[in-house]
């Protein structure tokens, strides 16, 4: 019983990943308004940055699966760009931190502004009951993601 559960969610994650993609990540996609331009990428780096004040490398890395090459050369143009910093960590000198610099967190903030946005167009289409049938939902998944 519990394998056929466990299989069914494997499907369901199957249809979430591509739905996600071509429904929601339009936000990565969408074109800046300010003088920075970030693709993707960029933009999903800056969001985790400064969600995880001071996160390592490898950490986000693994948030982004990202390969240590190419995110070495994504951190590199956002800090040419003037909108991440690297610090070193004062508990462990190995360790190196990454910050939104203040024209990062400007940056971050007119992101979070334009997803706001994107988001209340995407889901006005639905009525109250499935907003909250879907909010309850993504709460139950998050909760069982951050459990396993």
């Amino acid at each position: 019983m519990k394998n056929e559960k466990i299989k069914a969610v494997e499907q369901l994650f199957r249809e979430l990943i591509p739905l996600y993609h071509k429904k929601l990540s339009i936000v990565f996609r969408e074109d800046d308004d300010g003088k920075i331009r970030c693709h993707k990428n960029q933009k999903r780096a800056i969001l985790l940055i400064a969600q995880e004040k001071g996160v390592i490398l490898s950490e986000l890395g693994r948030f982004l699966d990202m390969r240590k090459g190419s995110l070495t050369s994504l951190i590199d143009s956002l800090e040419a760009n003037g909108l991440v910093e690297r610090r070193n960590d004062k508990k462990d000198r190995r360790k190196t931190l990454l910050y939104l610099t203040p024209a990062g967190e400007e940056y971050y903030r007119q992101l979070l502004a334009q997803s706001s946005k994107t988001y209340r167009q995407l889901f006005s289409c639905l009525s109250d009951e499935e907003l909250d049938t879907f909010l309850q939902s993504l709460q139950v998944v998050v909760q069982g993601l951050r459990k396993i």
